[in-house]
């Protein structure tokens, strides 16, 4: 009787015992937030002044880690060094694609430069950008941006969505195609979406930052996760406003990185049996280039970067005898010269510019080619183009009227008055010296961006040919100023405001 007794309670303890959960799956994730152009190791005074950084290391950090793992960022990857503003998105996305992200965000400083430059960029990524509230203005999604995607590892289903900052948006003429919804508004209307495709998990790569401000002006990362208690973490960016740290609220994990690149953030999330959230454990990883040593291939591509950032750094091209300022609302002396040079470049009898090809100005002294590629890192291409005069005429009319975006001219002689109607401000025009002709044909180098519009409207489509040369208009301004020793600025007189 005994021994039946005590193989019962032995039967009793062993399915109590048997009934225990069982550990579930976990997943690791790294997170990078404003790389900023820091693509290489720098001695880090906060890690013994040890090489530390850049994407050479944090390749090989993971490999070093192994295993499965997302890998995501969290936008402003080029935006200070000079390697970076000179190979621009394009070349960070380039770098990116070795390392092997699973997914990335954009910030308002990634689309600085225009959706061109995005554009070209981002179809060379071999990961997915994701941005949730960036549509184009008929609410369609831009090219090759996700609203959201679904991912998995280790079992674990994951919903990655991407979010930019409405107020800090560049809102330039060079964006006009797109706009930036509201963050939460635009997240918010994901969510039914995502629920059916039943994610274990919710990501949201953001970066926009959070404690912005304490007046509520700007949505940030913790009003998100007060207002969306669906998401479960929140990959944060903004370098201006974040450190290395992992906040909790309203149940939503808040994690960001330090800027530059000197570390990487590794979250491992712990999931029971039903792969619900348990649990987590958080620390940044100092990428420190002794410990993990670097990727040898990513490491020459990113030197091969430098190197060709360094020839051009100190290269004098010429000497400006004295300043070229240049202005958005009004002729330049820059705006002149480089209307004049691209004329004289394709031989044509007008030369036309967009005053917003240009971030700044010069002052008197040595030019170098850094300075000019500062100043112009945009990719617009000179295109030759065959107009009438009345459409001419027409173009300009609709060029003027564009805020903060004045054409700068060459061959022409231009009397208005901006204060009259839209077809009544030009008065008078001149083509080098001689009467505008309505039916006569006049040739024009142009930049590629004004054909498409970069002027605010579609006027210069109205063309009797056109022809792309395939030459950027910072090459042609570069071979303009090189052939000269000392360059004066031009008169700028093309523009007479009528009194």
């Amino acid at each position: 009787m005994k021994t039946r007794l005590l193989f019962f309670v032995l039967l009793f303890v062993f399915v109590v015992c048997g009934c225990k959960e069982k550990p579930g799956p976990h997943i690791v994730i790294y997170h990078t937030n404003d790389i900023q152009g820091f693509y290489w190791p720098r001695n880090f005074a906060e890690n013994n002044n040890r090489p530390t950084g850049g994407l050479a290391v944090l390749k090989e950090m993971l490999s070093h880690n192994g295993g499965q793992y997302f890998l995501f960022d969290s936008g402003n990857s080029f935006s200070v060094t000079q390697e970076g503003k000179l190979f621009k998105l394009e070349g960070a996305i380039k770098l990116m694609n070795k390392v092997g992200y699973t997914a990335a965000t954009l910030s308002y400083a990634d689309l600085a430069l225009g959706w061109e430059v995005v554009q070209k960029a981002i179809s060379q990524a071999e990961f997915p950008i994701v941005v949730s509230n960036l549509e184009l203005k008929d609410g369609s999604s831009p090219k090759n941006i996700k609203r959201y995607i679904i991912t998995e590892k280790s079992g674990i289903k994951a919903a990655v969505l991407g979010v930019m900052s409405k107020k800090d948006f560049p809102d330039i003429l060079r964006n006009s195609s797109l706009q930036v919804t509201d963050e939460i508004s635009a997240l918010k209307k994901l969510l039914p979406k995502i629920e059916k495709e039943k994610p274990d998990i919710i990501i949201l790569l953001s970066s926009i930052g959070f404690d912005l401000d304490a007046t509520g002006q700007q949505t940030d990362e913790r009003q998100i996760a007060e207002e969306i208690p669906e998401i479960n973490l929140i990959l944060g960016g903004n370098g201006e406003v974040s450190g290395t740290d992992m906040d909790e609220v309203s149940g939503t994990l808040l994690t960001r990185n330090s800027p530059m690149l000197f570390e990487a953030g590794k979250i491992i999330l712990n999931f029971n049996s039903n792969k619900q959230f348990i649990s987590y454990d958080f620390k940044g990883i100092l990428l420190d280039k002794e410990l993990f040593g670097q990727d040898e291939i990513l490491a020459q591509q990113v030197q091969d970067m430098r190197s060709a950032a360094a020839k051009i750094t100190g290269r004098k091209i010429t000497n400006l005898k004295n300043d070229f300022p240049t202005y958005n609302d009004k002729p330049s002396a820059l705006g002149t010269y480089s209307a004049a040079c691209i004329k004289r470049w394709g031989r044509s009898e007008i030369g036309i510019i967009n005053s917003d090809a240009f971030l700044e100005g010069f002052k008197a002294g040595p030019l170098s080619e850094v300075q000019l590629s500062n100043a112009m890192p945009f990719n617009d291409r000179v295109m030759f183009i065959k107009m009438r005069g009345d459409e001419l005429k027409n173009a300009l009319e609709y060029s003027i009227a564009t805020k903060n975006n004045w054409p700068q001219t060459s061959g022409l002689d231009i009397i208005y008055d901006d204060t009259r109607p839209l077809g009544q401000k030009i008065i008078k025009i001149r083509v080098n010296g001689a009467p505008l002709v309505n039916e006569r044909i006049y040739s024009v180098s142009v930049s590629d961006h004004i054909v498409a519009g970069g002027m605010g409207h579609d006027e210069f489509l109205n063309v009797f040919e056109f022809k792309n040369t395939d030459r950027t208009v910072l090459d042609i301004l570069k071979w303009c100023f090189f052939r000269e020793k000392d360059v004066y600025a031009p008169a700028v007189n093309d523009w007479k405001k009528q009194k």
